[in-house]
């Protein structure tokens, strides 16, 4: 039968209300359905049980949790202050260290590195994220400890009100905060290049020929042109790097110092909320370990929160470049 002839039938089916029969789904739809389902069902029981088990903290020292800095166990009250404080202070200035870094590091490679060298330095900056966070933390423990303390402690204590605003050196092999940042600071790089690369590299050609050929040099068509073109991307990627910094574990637990104590002097030792949950939760017992769920809950909605914010960023960039 002519194909136009059939399009006729079947339009003229729908427009009789016969609507041809759905075709069946293969095995392989159902599996897949299913799956999804197993999923949303293990991810919903996973989040439900982490804040089952936090709740007779929330109801008996959910203030405390959040304005005190001395965690009492096994009884409580259980304050959570100081790892809350430790997190944010580890991760925004692990944040700087990247973002400064990082950045100089995509915009080197998008338009500076020749092309033949491009995906090899990409690659090697990207496989930093697959080093095992317990070497990172033994590497900063082991190498960068000692150097902070034989050349950038002294140094530092050398500025104008030094010890009101970094302290004294730490106390256990070296651990601080400073460390903890400067060690997460790398570990967080490969996630924020990756992401600020790519959303450099698309910044339309056009624009960037446009700005050449009225005079402008590379380093103003980069700053008056791409950066303010994929600045809502590279704010996607700043909020991602941020999410991870705050989330990681063995590293934090073993340059900080394990030290509960809510303070500003970068030199002495601290924890975060995933160090101490991880240092803590093999010797906790009875009220401890809902006082600690409690803590990873916090933590779980800082993660979710960042990760909503990156997801939406980078969506909207990519909205702004289709316009373009």
């Amino acid at each position: 039968m002519d194909p136009v002839a059939v399009d006729i039938l079947k339009s003229e089916e729908v427009v009789a209300g016969n609507t041809p029969a759905a075709t069946p789904r293969s095995w392989y739809s159902n599996v897949l359905v299913v799956a999804a389902v197993l999923f949303a069902a293990v991810s919903v029981g996973f989040v439900g049980s982490i804040f089952w088990s936090s709740l007779p903290t929330w109801v008996h020292h959910g203030g405390t949790l959040l304005t005190s800095s001395a965690w009492v166990s096994p009884a409580g009250p259980f304050g959570g202050l100081s790892m809350i404080t430790g997190t944010f202070e580890t991760s925004i200035i692990a944040l700087v260290i990247a973002v400064i870094i990082g950045l100089g590091t995509s915009i080197s490679i998008v338009f500076f590195i020749p092309r033949r060298f491009r995906t090899v330095v990409a690659t090697l900056v990207e496989l930093l994220a697959a080093i095992p966070s317990v070497v990172y933390g033994l590497w900063g423990l082991l190498v960068i400890a000692p150097w902070m303390e034989v050349t950038v402690n002294p140094w530092l204590n050398k500025w104008p009100f030094a010890k009101t605003i970094f302290g004294n050196s730490g106390q256990e092999f070296g651990t601080s905060l400073l460390l903890a940042s400067i060690v997460l600071g790398i570990m967080i790089l490969p996630t924020f290049v990756a992401i600020s690369r790519e959303v450099i590299a698309v910044v339309p050609q056009d624009l960037q020929e446009a700005s050449l050929s009225l005079g402008a040099t590379r380093w103003q068509m980069i700053r008056e042109v791409v950066l303010p073109t994929a600045k809502i991307g590279l704010f996607g990627a700043t909020f991602l790097a941020l999410a991870r910094a705050t989330g990681e574990t063995v590293a934090v637990a073993l340059v900080a110092g394990s030290v509960a104590n809510a303070q500003f002097h970068l030199l002495y030792p601290g924890t975060s909320i995933a160090a101490w949950i991880a240092t803590e939760f093999g010797e906790s017992q009875g009220t401890e370990i809902s006082a600690l769920m409690a803590l990873g809950v916090i933590l779980m909605l800082l993660n979710v929160g960042l990760a909503l914010i990156s997801r939406a960023l980078v969506s909207r960039q990519r909205k702004v470049l289709a316009r373009v």
